[in-house]
């Protein structure tokens, strides 16, 4: 239980400072462009450090690099406290990012080298970042919220400390792992299209719900389905094969996008979050039992998948302004704006599709004709 506990702590410290920081930010007088550059730039840390450190892990040791990580985390949110403008802000949530983006991929490649499955200790960081929004919401004093945070990290920090050493084989990995990419290409491309569309919603979903007549704590509940259902669905779909829970898990994906239309109210909601939890944790659960079967550099290419999402998280947010930007200036109802974003995103998720069902196909059809030609078969 040691892996699971650093996974649901460590998210809970990570979501408990991600609830507020909007709302934090608009009290220290910064802009909704200000506050843009600042979640984009926290994006960027994060890519860059997962990037870094997935690799370093391979190369370095997995338990050394998840140890440093998490401490560094802790320390990095309690920084938050200082914050008084958009400047001290920004550089406090890059330096967050930095450090939050050390550790994870060195924590799953630990994991599955323990021969622990994936999906099972996967659903313990949505079990965390439900308890973290949680207990946010409920303190909702800034100052309070990140000591919470660096509380949790804290906690995971000292798990990781007790950890059970296993075997670690340290591998020469080039700073541009161009063999993992292109191993893992089908993965990461379609992830990064339909989340790029997923974070598109994300941007404005809140608002979509207050729209439709809810308040901040039925948005809550919402967020704690959502998590709730990943949970239960990672626990259960280990035992599937990974190409076809990607597959799953993408063109679900583009049936929830449009639900969200369709819903006028908190109770036509609450399906359209069980959906969404389901779409993500076969997704999520899938592409990393993808990337940990077919890479022995395993922190390494779940570092580069953690970066797509990170990338995605830039992309979407740009992506989902611009619709709703250009729909309004067209004369379209703010309401409407937001339904032309759900269906981007569901169009986008049917790219993510259709490309990885290809990519899978064409990479077996290679991997055959070798076998063939080299005279296994």
């Amino acid at each position: 239980m040691k892996p699971s506990s650093i996974q649901f702590f460590s998210n809970a410290g990570i979501f408990a400072s991600i609830l507020f920081i909007p709302i934090f930010a608009k009290d220290l007088g910064v802009d909704e462009v200000q506050l843009g550059l600042i979640i984009a730039l926290y994006s960027l840390s994060l890519l860059v450090s997962n990037y870094i450190f997935g690799r370093w892990a391979d190369v370095h040791g997995r338990r050394k690099i998840l140890q440093l990580g998490l401490l560094l985390s802790s320390l990095a949110c309690i920084t938050q406290v200082f914050a008084y403008d958009a400047i001290t802000l920004t550089l406090t949530r890059v330096l967050v990012g930095l450090a939050l983006g050390m550790f994870p991929s060195a924590l799953y490649a630990y994991v599955y080298d323990s021969k622990r499955r994936i999906g099972k200790f996967a659903s313990f960081g949505s079990l965390g970042w439900g308890l973290g929004t949680l207990v946010a919401g409920y303190l909702a004093v800034f100052w309070q919220v990140f000591l919470l945070s660096t509380f949790f990290l804290f906690l995971a920090f000292l798990i990781a400390l007790i950890l059970t050493p296993i075997p670690e084989v340290r591998l020469k990995v080039p700073f541009f792992p161009k063999d993992v990419i292109k191993r893992n290409l089908p993965v990461y491309v379609a992830v990064l299209i339909r989340h790029s569309g997923a974070c598109a919603i994300w941007v404005i979903f809140p608002l979509f719900l207050l729209n439709l007549g809810m308040d901040t704590f039925g948005v809550g509940i919402l967020y704690t389905i959502n998590a709730g259902t990943q949970f239960v669905v990672m626990q259960l779909v280990d035992r599937f094969q990974s190409t076809r829970l990607v597959s799953f898990g993408i063109i679900l994906s583009a049936l929830t996008f449009i639900s969200f239309t369709f819903a006028r109210n908190f109770m036509e909601m609450i399906p359209t979050q069980i959906m969404l939890g389901t779409c993500w944790a076969t997704i999520y659960v899938g592409s990393l039992k993808y990337i940990m079967e077919r890479n022995v550099e395993r922190a390494t290419s779940t570092g580069l998948l953690n970066s797509v999402l990170s990338i995605s998280s830039i992309v979407g947010p740009l992506l989902g302004g611009a619709i709703v930007g250009i729909a309004v200036s067209f004369g379209a109802l703010t309401s409407i704006a937001y339904e032309y974003t759900m269906y981007a995103a569901a169009v986008m998720a049917v790219i993510s599709f259709v490309y990885f069902l290809y990519s899978i196909r064409k990479k077996e059809s290679g991997d055959l004709e070798l076998l063939e030609t080299s005279g296994w078969i």
